[in-house]
């Protein structure tokens, strides 16, 4: 039962060392711990928010307040660099700028200027977030006063257009009437003859003057009659009485002055008058003509305005039925709007987002990360640091020559590491179901399944890393560089969807990131083994093989070269080396020399060291031509100096100092360890049993 010793050992060296055991074996249980207490606290962040605001007015008082409502620290700062230069310090973790003159007009959007330290990347975007949603929620808050401003004033023009169109119908009943009432006045104006037919005085003139003659004729005649009737008076007063005669005379004076009355006076004055009139009558008929000539103009310009009114309020009232028309439409538009509810058009979608995990806690959704990051850095250190542990033990040369296989204790050093991170994994599982109520039993052979294939795949590299290495702290350098690589290019740190897309795929064969996606699905969604995820699994478990193929193949090869030169050795030394049961080939400390002194003094080349004569042996075993030559020339001998001042091994160092050979200065010190008696209790019952005690020479 060799392979359950190896593991014991394996075990017994881990526990040596009290803190290293604690590290190893309680810091992830501590991780998990403190996980635990990170997760379990507030869900929202405690931010700082600084603004700076030049002037002040209702708007900006109400962001204010809505800033002052919300569970963040809020501090106004008098001048814009002040803000600035806290957010630098860290005081703050934003800043907001509120502009000159901040209020909502048709003119652009008002800009709030929102100031934040993009190197803090784990809380940045947290702040953007937190900080512009509460202010898109005033921004909505405005937005939706002003939309309901809109849709009133909507409501009011639609109630106005009913009674606008109203309106518009009783115009178009009066302009109906007015152009009936237009049409009769026109009939009428038409109707109107103002034509002034001949009419003229010359013919009265010429009449009057004709008459004029005529009266001059008949005055002429009747002179000529008075003067017959007074001869025939004479005449006749010879026949007649003188009364008779004195009657007709005075009869006939009475007429001859009513003659000489009409001739004289009366007729020349009528046929003055008369003169005069016909003047007054063409005077009023020119007159007459004048006004008749005017009127005539006045009716035509009357009719033209009338058919120019007609014409105008027919066209009045095709405008009015157009404006009927289109005061419908917008009415028919307007009605229309089905959406009359202001939060309805600000907000017309109410994003609802559901988790397709039920969410309790960030715990939950980060555990299986974490618990992956968890198994890679214990796997990779603690596989690196039992092979470092193997390899500069002071047993590592009686090791190199016992019969027992190298592979036997690659699979040792396997196992010792796949029982101590599955024991470790068992606890946190617990602990996790325990405190952070982590579904764990949901899936149990897929969950198991990845976690020992992502298990195995992690110590093998971590034993390669520490096959490869020769020295701890470099393969502990190594394994948490390595660790990190796998970290960062996972999407715990960054979304692989920020990442530029020529790195994407190569990243998503990340076995960090196969392993801790596949062990999410499994705990939060329960997903079964099969197509993909089985691929995956079955790809760690043969990276893993290939890595266990590589290390027995690098550890063969060493093994062999180291043979080779210890069998060059053996070949000039002139003994040989016999190992029985009681002396064993343990026996290869260090003579007369305390434990202590081994460890403080150390004989180091390029980061490798050695604290024994059996860690030398291995060391210069392992150098490079040029680190030989740097440390063993004409002009020194380090390796000699050493050995007489940090171990007190005078005698030794003297025979080193004689040769410049690496061959010689190995079979120097091979004789020395074969001649050391010194044997530690503990060594012999570690590694007592595997050696089977033969002839080494």
């Amino acid at each position: 039962m060799k392979s359950i010793s190896i593991i014991k050992k394996n075990f017994k060296l881990l526990v040596r060392s009290k803190s290293s055991a604690f590290i190893i074996l309680l810091g992830p249980l501590l991780i998990i711990l403190l996980v635990g207490l990170v997760f379990s606290g507030k869900s929202s962040y405690e931010l700082s928010i600084g603004y700076f605001a030049p002037e002040k007015n209702n708007l900006t008082d109400s962001f204010i307040q809505a800033l002052q409502k919300s569970n963040y620290y809020l501090h106004e700062y008098p001048a814009e660099q002040e803000c600035i230069q806290k957010i630098e310090q860290g005081i703050i973790h934003t800043c907001i700028i509120f502009p000159i003159d901040f209020q909502v007009s048709n003119q652009q959007g008002q800009e709030l200027k929102f100031l934040v330290d993009y190197s803090r990347i784990s809380l940045v975007y947290e702040v953007i977030g937190s900080v512009s949603e509460l202010l898109e929620i005033k921004s909505e808050e405005l937005s939706y006063s002003m939309t309901q401003l809109l849709l009133d004033k909507l409501n009011l023009t639609l109630k106005e257009i009913r009674n606008d169109k109203s309106l518009v119908d009783g115009l178009s009943q009066k302009a109906s009437l007015v152009l009936l009432e237009l049409q009769k006045a026109k009939d009428d104006a038409a109707s109107l003859d103002l034509e002034l037919r001949n009419i003229s005085t010359q013919d009265m003139n010429a009449s009057l003057i004709e008459m004029n003659s005529t009266f001059g004729n008949i005055s002429i005649k009747g002179i000529e009659l008075v003067n017959m009737s007074q001869e025939l008076i004479d005449e006749l007063s010879d026949y007649l009485d003188a009364n008779e005669t004195s009657e007709l005379q005075q009869e006939f004076d009475e007429l001859e002055e009513e003659l000489s009355e009409l001739y004289y006076n009366q007729t020349p004055d009528s046929i003055d008058r008369l003169y005069t009139r016909i003047d007054a009558i063409s005077s009023s008929l020119s007159e007459l003509e004048s006004s008749m000539v005017i009127n005539e103009g006045l009716k035509k310009g009357a009719l033209q305005r009338i058919d120019s009114s007609r014409s105008n309020l027919t066209s009045m009232q095709k405008t009015l039925a157009d404006l009927k028309s289109s005061l419908s439409r917008s009415q028919l538009e307007l009605e229309a709007i089905t959406i009359t509810n202001a939060q309805a058009i600000v907000s017309p979608v109410n994003v609802k987002i559901e988790p397709v995990a039920a969410e309790s806690s960030r715990a939950l959704f980060a555990f299986p990360s974490l618990l992956l990051l968890v198994i890679m850095f214990v796997a990779l250190l603690l596989s690196s640091t039992l092979v470092l542990f193997e390899k500069s033990s002071k047993a590592s040369f009686r090791v190199s020559i016992t019969p027992t296989k190298p592979s036997l204790f690659i699979f040792t050093t396997f196992m010792t590491s796949l029982l101590i991170l599955l024991l470790q994994t068992i606890i946190l599982l617990g602990l996790a179901s325990h405190f952070l109520h982590i579904p764990l039993f949901k899936n149990p052979l897929t969950s198991f399944l990845i976690i020992l294939s992502s298990s195995m795949f992690f110590i093998t590299l971590g034993m390669l890393i520490g096959y490869v290495l020769s020295t701890q702290e470099g393969a502990v350098m190594s394994s948490i560089v390595m660790g990190s690589i796998l970290l960062f290019l996972s999407n715990l740190v960054f979304p692989l969807e920020s990442i530029a897309p020529a790195l994407v795929g190569i990243i998503k064969y990340n076995p960090y990131v196969m392993s801790s996606e596949l062990l999410r699905k499994s705990l939060l969604f329960n997903t079964e083994l099969s197509g993909g995820n089985l691929a995956i699994i079955m790809m760690l478990f043969g990276a893993a093989l290939v890595l266990l193929a590589l290390i027995i193949t690098i550890s063969a090869f060493k093994g062999r070269k180291r043979i080779r030169i210890l069998a060059s050795i053996a070949e000039e030394s002139p003994k040989g080396y016999y190992s029985t049961k009681d002396e064993g080939a343990s026996r290869v400390t260090e003579k007369n020399k305390s434990k202590s002194r081994q460890l403080i003094l150390e004989f180091e080349v390029y980061g490798k060291k050695a604290a024994t004569k059996e860690e030398l042996f291995n060391l210069v075993s392992d150098m490079t031509k040029t680190e030989f030559e740097e440390n063993v020339n004409e002009r020194e001998n380090n390796i000699a100096v050493w050995l007489e001042k940090a171990l007190g091994e005078k005698k030794l160092a003297s025979k080193l100092r004689k040769t410049n050979s690496r061959e010689e200065i190995l079979g120097i010190l091979a004789k020395d360890l074969k001649s050391s008696q010194t044997r530690e209790t503990r060594d012999n019952s570690e590694l007592g049993e595997n050696s089977d005690g033969g002839k080494w020479g």
